[in-house]
């Protein structure tokens, strides 16, 4: 077995010339190191509510970097040992005093996702270094790839979204945020809706009057959903601004390299309660809602024509992008998915859902030992399923088409 690594100090008394070599394990001295936390004023910490599963998180938030941390309790314990009085042995000695077992690589990945964050003073050379390897290829290969990526990056953001967020919200914005408001918008959405049944008879005619105008149609819908997108994404942004939150930024970039996309950085709502949370996730929806609204009831007093019709498509077009955003079992992290993940705080229900999957028919063996979490993961996932399956079967006619139909 080989001897363990030797760090090697040159030490030197005052008043003499030569130095002498201080030799110990590298061990002792990872040991030995004391963590120290960033003065309290360059972050901030938020307790979250207690989890569905019986389990609570915690955001820090380093104001040194603008980064946020998820900590779950154990991650929080450690980081209120880090005090700089404390060495590693005496953290470790605590920790399994409160938990019953320590792993070291726990507070080593704990501790590097600080430094990151700038959340531990000094210490560079604790935490872990990433390496990088460079593939070989040819350099036609490299420029498409270095192209590629680019073309995938491509974004316009506005970091000073903020202060432009803050005018809209104190010259007006500030309105939508009455109780009063969301009521409106219910009624108003409840009496578009049964002009919505009136109209539904129509619906064929409608569609064949749309399809003798196919560019129309068409830019009629892309811009509409570019619109309601840009609002949809604004009112994210005033709504964290409404409780007191800052905007990051606010964004266009493609998604996967192909579709548009607008959004909002409102991470910092998570330094707010819960309720704030929540209203900030169903504020985008909301948009949808009394814009469609809108078009179905100005459909529905217009008269018949091209006019009509467009109304009512756009109508039905922008409450499917609600009812979709608004739904929460569909594999995607959309605002009904952070509806559901706000309501019972467990913001990594999909990601702990996910990585539970492949080892699902072994956990089904042993029912007896499944925890809470993962029922509440087995639960979402299932459910995501029945919902995929539902959405194929009643769209089966859509698809069928679209699929080339086979000679016989």
């Amino acid at each position: 077995m080989s001897d363990p690594a030797k760090l090697q100090l040159l030490t030197r008394s005052s008043g003499e010339s030569g130095f002498e070599i201080f030799q110990v394990d590298s061990g002792q001295a990872y040991s030995g190191f004391k963590p120290q936390r960033p003065p309290r004023s360059e972050w901030e910490l938020r307790r979250q509510p207690l989890a569905l599963d019986g389990t609570r998180n915690f955001v820090l938030n380093s104001l040194r970097q603008d980064r946020y941390l998820l900590l779950n309790s154990k991650e929080h314990f450690l980081w209120e040992q880090f005090d700089g009085r404390n060495s590693l042995e005496e953290i470790a000695r605590a920790f399994h005093l409160e938990y019953g077992a320590f792993d070291y690589a726990l507070i080593r990945e704990f501790l590097a996702k600080l430094y990151h964050a700038g959340l531990i003073e000094g210490h560079r050379t604790l935490a872990p270094l990433s390496n990088f390897v460079r593939a070989n290829g040819s350099s036609r290969a490299g420029r498409l790839g270095r192209l590629v990526d680019a073309w995938r990056r491509f974004a316009l953001r506005s970091t000073d979204a903020d202060r432009y967020c803050s005018m809209i919200y104190l010259w007006g914005g500030f309105i939508l945020f009455y109780r009063a408001a969301f009521w409106l918008v219910v009624a108003i959405a409840a009496v578009a809706l049964a002009a919505a049944f009136r109209l539904a008879a129509h619906s064929m005619e409608f569609a064949r009057i749309l399809s003798t105008q196919p560019f129309l149609s068409t830019a009629v819908i892309l811009l509409t959903l570019a619109a309601a997108s840009m609002l949809h994404v604004l009112a994210h942004a005033i709504a964290c601004k409404a409780h007191g939150r800052r905007v990051r930024e606010i964004g266009f970039f493609l998604l996967q390299g192909v579709l548009p996309t607008f959004y909002a950085d409102v991470t910092d709502i998570f330094m707010s309660n819960r309720r704030a949370r929540l209203m900030v996730d169903l504020a985008g929806p909301m948009v949808e809602v009394f814009l469609g609204s809108l078009a179905m009831l100005t459909a529905h007093l217009a008269d018949p024509g091209v006019g009509q019709a467009l109304l009512f498509g756009v109508g039905v077009l922008l409450w499917e992008s609600a009812l979709i955003n608004l739904y929460p079992f569909s594999f995607l992290e959309l605002d009904g998915y952070n509806i559901l993940a706000d309501s019972i705080a467990m913001p990594m229900l999909r990601k702990q859902t996910l990585a539970l999957i492949p080892n699902l028919p072994q956990r089904l063996l042993r029912l007896r030992t499944i925890q809470r979490a993962e029922m509440i993961q087995i639960g979402y996932f299932v459910l995501c399923v029945v919902s995929v399956l539902v959405y194929v079967v009643l769209h089966l006619d859509v698809i069928g088409g679209v699929l080339p139909v086979s000679s016989q």
